[in-house]
């Protein structure tokens, strides 16, 4: 007695399991929500040990709720354990709810034996509408790109302008170096002692009055530049401007008698308008 149920106890710990084999299911459940415009899918998997005898699996196409079925692959990946995946691809009809109804899967080992079922899961998905996000997106960076390359076109054709006016424009007149400087000394020259200050100030009109006149190898005096000048034969106005102005500085420079703030201030504007009138005029020859 004793012997008859070890004997069927090994009986049933061989043949049972057997009985119960099955492949394992995996599902990968479609996306809870969806666009209009997206697709969504539902994986299944099945594996099973490559020791065990291979199975036939049927696949039905599922009964669905505002879904069209639009795709439905199947694949097998082989080695330690045997993969089968089962892959269906929906398109949403409408906005709202919709549905896969539950449905079954089945798997048999030969022809001879039934199928045996395995229970796909009810899958709920929501259906929104179609915003093209995307679309806009691709647009916004498209315009960003159009934009950057625009802007940096438009700055290299000014900074190609801004070179050919440099080199197009005619090299800077020496002399008007000589008579801004003159004039910013005249202006910022600052002195407790007049004398100190007119002899500052006639050295300056010197230089402008010979660059001007092309006198400057006779420049060495308020004098000598006059007799100079005198003998190009100036026009009267000119002759009596230059002459006046000079002289001027002289006789105030050599004057024994204190020289008043107001006769300083007068000749100092007097002798910045006469150089900015020799500026404007070689602005305008230029």
């Amino acid at each position: 007695m004793k012997r008859k149920f070890v004997f069927s106890f090994l009986l049933a710990a061989i043949l049972v399991p057997s009985a119960f084999a099955a492949p394992s299911l995996k599902v990968t459940a479609p996306p809870a929500q969806i666009s209009l415009s997206e697709r969504s899918t539902l994986t299944l998997q099945l594996e099973w040990p490559a020791a065990e005898d291979p199975y036939e699996i049927n696949s039905l196409e599922p009964k669905t709720e505002n879904l069209e079925l639009v795709d439905q692959n199947q694949s097998q990946e082989t080695g330690a354990v045997v993969r089968q995946t089962i892959t269906y691809t929906f398109r949403a009809i409408k906005k709202g709810s919709a549905l896969i109804y539950p449905f079954e899967i089945s798997y048999r080992k030969s022809e001879t034996d039934p199928w045996s079922p395995i229970l796909i899961p009810e899958q709920k998905i929501r259906v929104t509408s179609s915003f093209p996000l995307k679309s806009i997106f691709i647009g916004i960076i498209i315009l960003l790109g159009v934009t950057a390359l625009g802007y940096g076109i438009f700055i290299t054709q000014k900074i190609l302008a801004k070179k050919k006016a440099a080199s197009e424009m005619p090299p800077p007149d020496p002399r008007q170096r000589i008579y801004a400087n003159a004039e910013e000394a005249i202006a910022t020259f600052a002195s407790p002692d007049a004398k100190i200050k007119l002899t500052h100030w006639s050295n300056q009109l010197r230089a402008v009055v010979a660059t001007y006149y092309d006198a400057t190898a006779k420049g060495n005096s308020n004098t000598g530049l006059l007799l100079h000048l005198k003998s190009k034969g100036l026009p009267t106005g000119e002759w009596n401007e230059v002459s006046q102005l000079l002289e001027q500085l002289t006789e105030m420079q050599f004057s024994r008698q204190d020289i008043p703030s107001y006769d300083l201030d007068r000749l100092q504007k007097t002798l910045l308008q006469y150089i900015k009138g020799k500026i404007i005029i070689e602005n305008s020859n230029s």
